[in-house]
């Protein structure tokens, strides 16, 4: 990775985490990988994930902890022509943020820890409420018939790829190109290459 490329304000790398609505976990058996995505939620500095009791994915996971887990939020795509107008097809580039977590795998079967873990997944995915407390009684059941895990971080990596190494000449023409085309994400992608750009002044 190039160093212009790296992350490592916690507050952005937090902003990652919450934002992004699943992430893609990557487990191996008998040197066979396995990778899915799933729904998870960060608490401090792990990752928790839900799901059945039983499967592929949990046989896996209790014979071989180690795990990596990756979150991306796509940004926009760049044409060559956005770069350069020599006809080189190399400058062609995708804008994206990504963060990259190894780890190893535990569950959880603590109830009270169950509890409050749903809870903030919920909160998560449902902002606007309109459920009982995942302390109800009547949520009980369906708790207890969930395996919960999480993501014991052991290494983290994140990278935003935003144009941070262009030089004025790139930067001024791709920012024309992308206010040409003018989409919401090609906005929203300006708007953030503008704050790195700045914010690494």
């Amino acid at each position: 990775m190039k160093k212009v490329y790296e992350i490592k304000d916690q507050d952005l790398i937090n902003t990652i985490f919450d934002e992004a609505e699943f992430g893609t976990l990557a487990i191996c058996h008998d040197n066979k990988p396995y990778s899915l995505p799933l729904n998870f939620v960060k608490i401090k500095e792990d990752i928790y994930i839900h799901g059945a009791k039983k499967g592929k994915k949990i046989d896996i996971m209790k014979a071989n902890a180690n795990a990596s887990f990756s979150v991306v939020e796509s940004l926009s795509i760049l044409p060559s022509y956005f770069s350069t107008d020599d006809g080189r097809a190399s400058p062609a580039t995708h804008m994206y943020k990504s963060i990259i977590v190894d780890g190893t795998i535990e569950f959880i079967e603590d109830f009270e820890q169950k509890v409050d873990v749903l809870e903030k997944l919920m909160q998560k995915y449902q902002k606007e409420g309109g459920y009982k407390s995942l302390s109800d009684d009547i949520h009980k059941k369906i708790i207890n018939a969930t395996c919960l895990y999480k993501v014991v971080v052991n290494h983290m990596s994140a990278k935003f790829h935003m144009g941070q190494d262009y030089n004025e000449q790139r930067f001024s023409r791709v920012k024309e190109h992308l206010l040409k085309r003018g989409t919401s994400k090609d906005l929203s992608t300006l708007k953030l290459m503008e704050e790195l750009r700045n914010f690494k002044k």
